[in-house]
């Protein structure tokens, strides 16, 4: 089992990942305008989701905790 962790790199994602698919949902209801069609919106907001869980899954290299290597014996 690895033990997984997430630095600034992943928060930024995973926090655009959040305020991306909100406007999304906020275009597509017709709530209020933006100015990116919400085609682009929502494949950008996919995105930012799945570079955040990469991020989290390959231990990402801005967090401040040590890697350890693990043994396959």
């Amino acid at each position: 089992m690895t033990d997984n962790s997430i630095g600034p790199f992943g928060w930024f994602s995973a926090a655009g990942f959040v305020v991306l698919s909100l406007l999304y949902v906020v275009d597509v209801q017709g709530i209020a305008e933006w100015p990116v069609s919400a085609t682009v919106t929502g494949a950008i907001a996919i995105l930012a989701g799945i570079g955040a869980a990469l991020l989290w899954a390959g231990n990402d290299p801005t967090s401040s905790e040590p890697h350890r290597a693990t043994r396959t014996d």
